[in-house]
């Protein structure tokens, strides 16, 4: 039988891939579960349409963090955080903070999941902080000075 993925499952395929599955296995599990829809009939064309939709909307993503990546590509954010005499800071800086720091002080979004950091940030001082989107690679510095 042959089905279109809406879901990825482990070992059959990946969404929005057509698939050719045992009938057994497509009506008794994949079906159900909504993890498939079966390539005839209207679902199949909902499907595509819903496979395109997603195409436009990565390729608006991939637009719009293009430019946000030509935009952080040698910037200097500077932020106060509270630290102790030895300038280890009372709350680390991980991915989620950085992003919504870029937002907040440069007007830059960028998702956190691009943030590229070994470790979290949990000393005052000056750092590099990496940032990928696909194959596009830049970096940013991160001046964290106590408050």
């Amino acid at each position: 039988m042959k089905v279109i993925m809406l879901k990825d499952v482990k070992g059959v395929g990946k969404r929005f891939e057509e698939k050719e599955v045992s009938p057994g296995y497509a009506t008794n599990f994949l079906l159900p579960k909504k993890l498939a829809v079966e390539v005839r009939g209207s679902a199949a064309g909902q499907v595509k349409a819903l496979k395109d939709a997603e195409a436009k909307t990565k390729a608006n993503t991939e637009s719009k963090l293009a430019k946000n990546i030509a935009e952080i590509a040698g910037t200097e954010v500077v932020i106060k955080m509270k630290a102790n005499e030895k300038g280890h800071l009372f709350a680390s800086l991980n991915p989620e903070k950085i992003s919504e720091l870029l937002k907040k002080e440069k007007g830059i979004d960028v998702d956190f999941a691009y943030i590229n950091l070994i470790e979290a940030i949990k000393e005052t001082g000056t750092f590099r902080v990496p940032v990928n989107v696909g194959e596009k690679e830049t970096h940013f510095t991160l001046v964290v000075e106590p408050q």
